[in-house]
């Protein structure tokens, strides 16, 4: 009988740690998707890779190429919207504490400018990131979107440098114009 009841009161006890810990975003997430005027999404990573490989095939930018390479990269991603009061700006600042405390999630980036609040999280392991988190709130919006991925750090420098070389020839095309304008046309 005492085995019984020790057992019972460990299940009991798993069971609680298990909801009381887990991930703060699907938490959230499962909180809030379902009130009014809230906009929701998860997707797969098996969908965002078979949709990505599809695209690819009619993709020529270079740009939007390597952008493609990064999103071939990701497990699953979550997009939570409000426009209709429905998720507190505290419950926001509350999911950023709660991902702060966890020890493998640092803050990024964080911005401030006339009462917008966006704050970019992160989970590295070593050269990988394997979680994104994007959160961003005003007073009259709230947007999370939350992102599992294979990255590897030389990935994201790969577009860096794709998005860099196109911003050159972008300056030097622009450059050239004017420089055409300037002199005229030739008679």
């Amino acid at each position: 009988m005492k085995k019984l009841i020790y057992t019972l009161v460990l299940i009991f006890c798993s069971v609680t740690l298990l909801q009381a810990g887990g991930d703060p975003i699907r938490k959230f997430y499962r909180k809030y998707k379902k009130r009014e005027q809230v906009f929701n999404i998860a997707i797969p990573g098996l969908l965002t890779r078979t949709c990505v490989g599809v695209a690819r095939i009619f993709v020529h930018d270079e740009e939007a190429k390597e952008g493609l390479k990064l999103a071939r990269k990701m497990k699953g991603f979550r997009v939570l919207v409000d426009n209709g009061h429905q998720v507190p700006r505290a419950a926001g600042k509350g999911l950023i504490r709660e991902l702060r405390t966890q020890k493998n999630m640092e803050t990024l980036i964080s911005v401030r400018e006339k009462g917008n609040q966006t704050v970019i999280m992160g989970q590295i392991k070593g050269k990988k990131i394997k979680k994104i988190v994007v959160v961003t709130f005003s007073e009259d919006s709230f947007t999370m979107v939350a992102v599992k991925s294979r990255l590897k750090v030389k990935h994201v420098n790969r577009l860096i440098n794709v998005l860099q070389k196109k911003q050159k020839r972008k300056k030097a095309r622009a450059a050239k114009e004017k420089e055409t304008e300037r002199v005229g046309p030739m008679a």
